[in-house]
């Protein structure tokens, strides 16, 4: 289906990309959670979030 659309030389590009593609993205995100409140993400982990329960 993708070798119809796109054609096969960009197949080809499209797949010797990706995991250049997905390291940048990884990158990208611990760049948000770090430069956004960690705390808040890091809420979400199952062992790391018992650290910042707060009691109301």
């Amino acid at each position: 289906m993708l070798n119809q659309l796109l054609g096969p030389r960009y197949v080809q590009l499209l797949q010797n990309w990706t995991p250049t593609i997905l390291t940048w993205g990884g990158v990208a995100g611990v760049g948000v959670i770090w430069a956004t409140d960690w705390k808040l993400v890091l809420q979400y982990v199952p062992y790391i979030g018992g650290k910042y329960k707060t009691e109301d």
